[in-house]
């Protein structure tokens, strides 16, 4: 890596292998040819720079960035279905003063009707369910434990209630709240919750940001869930992507394809409202289905790629 890097850099600026360049001057254009690369469009990152990349991973949302939270996104926000379903769970502990939970902990049931029968979460498997529990879906725990994790709910005696900082949180502009929430999934939330693959997590959290970079880019087509996931996994595994040219349906592969369109897209982009959903039989793979994604209108009314 440092070879290509020196060469390329020495095919660039030739009087630096001339011996006349004083070390000031050779740092100089050093930095510079740095500067020209961090900044130039990479093919393994759909046409972003490595500079908008890392600002991507490290610091979505900054200033001057390429992905923004669109500045009159509070008359949206109660689309959100799963903002919608925090205001709500929040209102009902409120007003109550207290709720009690049941011997296992959870949320009783007709709390958990309530925040279902609000239909704003689509789920695939919801027709299995045969008692409507914190256990049976998918979206109520993590709703749940975002609420004690960011100190505005607190339990005790096996009751919940707000805290002092969540009295204050509900009279937070919509906008911090929402900042809240996204901030909460995205970056403390572990997202082997919402699939069971040993890699801590990793796959689909990963790149959140670039992801929703790309659901900009293509989403108002019809594209498969594996359309993306090969795209975050040529900018940013490259170990499965070589395998991929090797052997495009090794395990490995399939494992990543599986868990990306479980947790980014059935669950984060789906709670949040940003895409639409379909499943599609796979005739190739008769006991699966395929994931077909379009963005949702919501998603432009929430982010800008700029």
């Amino acid at each position: 890596m440092t070879d290509d890097f020196m060469n390329s850099f020495f095919e660039d600026y030739p009087q630096a292998q001339s011996g006349r360049l004083t070390i000031d001057e050779l740092n100089k254009l050093m930095i510079e040819y740095q500067d020209k690369i961090n900044n130039s469009p990479i093919a393994d990152f759909d046409g972003l720079s490595p500079e908008q990349m890392n600002a991507l991973l490290h610091s979505p949302f900054t200033a001057g960035g390429i992905l923004q939270l669109r500045k009159g996104m509070d008359d949206y926000l109660d689309q959100v279905p799963i903002f919608r379903l925090s205001e709500l769970l929040i209102s009902e502990i409120w007003n109550s003063g207290t709720l009690k939970l049941t011997t296992k902990g959870n949320l009783p049931v007709k709390v958990c009707e309530l925040l279902h029968n609000q239909n704003l979460i689509k789920w695939e498997y919801v027709h299995f369910v045969k008692k409507v529990t914190e256990d049976e879906i998918p979206y109520i725990w993590p709703l749940k434990q975002y609420l004690l994790d960011e100190g505005i709910l607190k339990k005790r005696n096996n009751r919940l209630s707000l805290t002092k900082y969540g009295e204050k949180f509900i009279l937070f502009s919509k906008a911090t709240r929402f900042n809240n929430l996204l901030t909460y999934f995205t970056s403390h939330f572990h997202w082997a919750n919402f699939y069971d693959l040993e890699d801590n997590g990793k796959c689909g959290n990963l790149g959140w940001a670039y992801s929703l970079v790309l659901l900009s880019k293509y989403g108002m087509k019809s594209n498969t869930s594996e359309f993306y996931s090969l795209k975050i996994i040529r900018a940013l595994e490259k170990e499965l992507w070589n395998s991929y040219q090797e052997n495009m349906n090794n395990e490995a592969i399939k494992d990543y394809h599986n868990a990306y369109a479980i947790r980014f897209f059935e669950c984060f982009a789906n709670w949040f409202g940003l895409v639409n959903i379909e499943q599609k039989r796979d005739y190739l793979m008769s006991l699966s289905n395929r994931v077909v994604i379009t963005k949702s209108s919501l998603f432009d009314h929430l982010f800008e790629v700029i």
